[in-house]
């Protein structure tokens, strides 16, 4: 049986990799899986998603199901609903930061928590089985556009307002993110400045995923704004990306850092992916902390299991004193809040993280077993101290510097990641690293 989950959810390239009527059986499939009751739907602003959602939402009804219907929201707001309205499972129906020509699905349970895999395996041995499931009656879809409005006040609630109000710019990507976040840090008494804010699902203004690279045009904005600093999101609002003042796109591990201290956790368990950098857990053990590594896109489902304090990946923060979800507003008014009382802490934590980090995307398939095998005689002159398997292939080295390698769960993609204490032995590793993997790919 083919697999049907990637690292968050369902993707595909719409009508060709990802079809209607796949979407369908994804959603008959779930119900059957879980049981009949109360399920929400949500979608982003790409040109497909407003139509799979309808299709989501017919097979919930089919299967004799009540479908919530949230609306056009972000992917945060669409778990926070199926949470607080009492859904047994909730479908986010984007994807992403992947391009436009991508559509998805992300199914959440009754926590608001992406599926855990055992959920997902369950799902998936029940579309394996080729035959119409009747439930003999239909639910009834009922529009709930009050999620939104429910989340922002219930999030606004949990952060005081600012005696120190920031002037904080933020790019939307385009996407839903608009409709929320500005209004979220107004709101904290911040004074937001929406850059591309309004919806559209051809991306006009750059690509939905907020790399350094698709975010150069905003950040040489940013000084000309006049803003203390500046978040951007991805294409459903789960990533924030942080801009210092003067147009530099700040590590994802100085926000997971800043993240952290605004937490002021006292004991227990972080749970970090393990293409996390090193930055992170240093800080984490500074706080006393335990450190949990994780596959990427599961932070939050081992996060439930060790009862963690707090998540995170590259550019991503999961709170559970808020919600078991990846959320980028969250985030956006957990650092905001924390640097309107500490202005300067931005650039002293930026002097503070001396880690390298880099993330190469590729368009070639790879073997991983035969990845393993060139891995250890391309690195065999250097001091590798640790092999890890856990999410790809990952090789630490005794100055703690390490390399990973890792199928995209949600593109055609190679991914590899590097991080060392400068740039010259980054680049190094790296160039290592490639020629491993056009060594191993399979195209």
């Amino acid at each position: 049986m083919p697999k049907a989950f990637g690292t968050a959810g369902v993707r595909g390239v719409f009508n060709k990799t990802q079809t209607p009527e796949q979407v369908y059986r994804l959603a008959e499939n779930v119900v059957f899986a879980i049981g009949r009751g109360r399920y929400g739907v949500g979608w982003d602003g790409r040109k497909s998603s407003a139509l799979l959602a309808r299709t989501v939402a017919s097979a919930v009804s089919a299967m004799g199901s009540e479908p919530l219907l949230f609306g056009l929201a972000p992917t945060p707001v669409i778990a926070f609903g199926t949470r607080s309205r009492s859904c047994l499972a909730g479908f986010a129906v984007t994807a992403s930061h992947n391009p436009a020509e991508f559509s998805g699905v992300k199914i959440f349970n009754a926590k608001g928590m992406e599926l855990p895999k055992s959920d997902e395996e369950r799902i998936e041995r029940a579309m394996g089985v080729d035959v119409m499931k009747p439930s003999g009656s239909f639910g009834q879809m009922t529009p709930d556009d009050g999620v939104l409005d429910a989340y922002v006040e219930a999030l606004v609630a949990r952060y005081p307002r600012a005696t120190e109000p920031l002037r904080i710019a933020v790019d939307c990507a385009s996407g839903p993110g608009g409709l929320v976040t500005p209004r979220v840090l107004g709101l904290l008494g911040h004074h937001a400045v929406p850059v591309n804010a309004q919806v559209s699902w051809m991306f006009p203004a750059r690509p939905p995923e907020p790399t350094p690279a698709n975010l150069a045009e905003f950040a040489l904005m940013v000084p000309e704004l006049g803003v203390d600093f500046a978040f951007a999101h991805d294409g459903d609002a789960d990533r924030l990306v942080m801009v210092d003042p003067l147009g530099n796109v700040v590590p994802d591990s100085v926000l997971s850092v800043l993240a952290l201290r605004a937490m002021d956790l006292s004991g227990g368990k972080v749970v970090l992916s393990e293409n996390t950098s090193n930055a992170v857990a240093e800080e984490a053990q500074r706080l006393g902390l335990r450190v949990v590594r994780s596959r990427v896109g599961k932070t939050f489902a081992v996060l439930e299991s060790e009862g963690g304090a707090f998540a995170s990946e590259p550019s991503k923060i999961v709170d559970p004193g808020w919600g078991l979800w990846e959320d980028g507003i969250n985030a956006s008014a957990l650092v905001s809040t924390l640097l309107s009382h500490e202005r300067a802490l931005l650039s002293r934590v930026l002097e503070e993280v001396h880690w390298k980090y880099r993330q190469v995307n590729l368009e070639v398939g790879v073997d991983m077993k035969v990845l393993a095998e060139r891995a250890k005689e391309i690195f065999r002159k250097s001091k590798v101290i640790e092999e890890r398997t856990l999410d790809g292939l990952k090789l630490v080295f005794s100055d703690a510097s390490w390399i990973m390698v890792r199928p995209s769960g949600t593109e055609p993609k190679t991914r590899l990641y590097a991080e060392a204490r400068d740039t010259q032995a980054l680049e190094a590793l790296v160039q290592q690293g490639l020629h491993c993997i056009e060594s191993s790919n399979t195209k």
